[in-house]
């Protein structure tokens, strides 16, 4: 098994006094080597496919989202970073949820 690039847990809202973030930042710096990521998104241990959110970069001045809409199974281009965040979520089951990025392989 891979081992994952990164693993966050999200709220289903805002975090307080936030916009629209909804987790702590997380890194997926460490990793280097994937040119793509597969997101895995599970609620009590199970996947969902009805959650939705976006990636965003933590900066000085205003953040920039570095992927949208993404859900389970979406692919995205692996992202570098040591501050990304998730935001804007649409989450109908209103628990927290765990994201599992694994370097995707073919």
């Amino acid at each position: 098994m891979e081992r994952p690039i990164g693993i966050i847990v999200s709220e289903p809202h805002a975090l307080a006094g936030q916009g629209s973030r909804s987790s702590g930042n997380f890194s997926t710096e460490w990793f280097g080597g994937a040119h793509v990521m597969l997101v895995e998104v599970t609620v009590d241990g199970q996947i969902d496919d009805t959650i939705t959110f976006n990636i965003a970069e933590d900066k000085s001045g205003s953040d920039p989202v570095r992927a949208r809409d993404v859900k389970n199974n979406y692919q995205v281009g692996y992202i570098g970073s040591n501050s990304l965040y998730i935001c804007e979520v649409r989450c109908p089951a209103n628990k927290n949820f765990m994201i599992t990025f694994k370097p995707y392989v073919n």
